[in-house]
């Protein structure tokens, strides 16, 4: 299904081998099959991020820091986003109103506020919330490998489990590597906007996590020595599916479906929205621009 899936997602350079095979490649690896991405690699996304950022602010992009929309209005003008200073919503209670102190009349809106975007849609007041998805988050924690040298050259990635990709082999620029992601389904951080908005998630990683993530790791690299895996960082996914669903694909939504003009919605970008990220980008230019 995965090879299918690539192929029909123009994905045309998949290699099936044997298991043999690969564990040629990588001596390391227990496999029975596996699927050759030659294609795959990994980028610095920070260096990514500051190189985005350089060419938006190049083409006379304001970059407005701590600043928060908090709703917004579907009227007969248009659209209006109600705007404040982040630190205003610091004392924010639930039941409380928060005062907008700017209102933005654009003509164009893109909700991407990834973990917050479907919340921020649920206050855009006139758009028909049906159109609207229930959201769900999962935590994704990391352990990094404490020998300084890496037992793989590639990334290694085991059959996709409920709720992620499963657990597997990341490299980062310095040879560095980690496990992961788990999935942790969570529920905090998503009562209210405003806490979504100042993103009050959990990101700390428990040790104990790691007694999972060695009988996991195991099934792919039995050679895991106990002792060898020491807590790393975690992330928050914004899914649109929640525990025992089938997963959801991203959810590009403009006015051709929820019939608001200007408004595009990006619903449940979770990973590999990264990796996404400039196809994204592409497809609402060439749909809605």
């Amino acid at each position: 299904m995965l090879l299918r899936n690539a192929k029909e997602n123009g994905v045309d350079d998949l290699q099936l081998m044997e298991g043999s095979e690969a564990m040629e490649m990588e001596p390391e690896l227990r496999c029975l099959k596996a699927l050759l991405s030659p294609s795959t690699g990994i980028i610095d996304s920070h260096s990514l991020m500051l190189s985005l950022l350089a060419d938006a602010e190049n083409l006379g992009t304001t970059i407005s820091y701590n600043t928060s929309v908090i709703s917004g209005h579907v009227g007969s003008n248009g659209l209006e986003l109600h705007v404040c200073e982040s630190k205003e919503l610091q004392n924010y209670h639930v039941g409380s109103h928060v005062n907008a102190q700017l209102v933005l009349l654009p003509k164009l809106v893109i909700n991407s506020a990834g973990l917050s975007a479907v919340l921020l849609a649920k206050q855009f007041h006139g758009l028909d919330q049906e159109f609207v998805p229930t959201p769900h988050y999962a935590r994704g924690c990391y352990f990094t490998l404490s020998q300084t040298k890496s037992p793989f050259s590639r990334l290694i990635y085991p059959l996709p489990e409920d709720g992620g990709i499963g657990v597997h082999v990341t490299l980062d620029l310095n040879g560095l590597v980690r496990f992961g992601p788990d999935v942790e389904w969570i529920s905090d951080g998503g009562k209210d906007h405003v806490s979504c908005f100042l993103n009050k998630f959990d990101y700390s990683v428990n040790p104990n996590r790691c007694s999972v993530f060695y009988p996991v790791v195991r099934k792919y690299f039995p050679n895991l020595k106990d002792g060898s895996l020491e807590p790393g960082y975690s992330g928050i996914r914004p899914k649109l599916s929640g525990p025992g669903q089938p997963p959801s694909d991203f959810v590009i939504q403009g006015w051709d479906v929820h019939g608001v003009p200007g408004l595009v919605n990006l619903f449940g970008i979770e990973s590999p929205g990264l990796t996404s990220s400039l196809a994204i980008a592409e497809h609402i230019v060439s749909k809605y621009l």
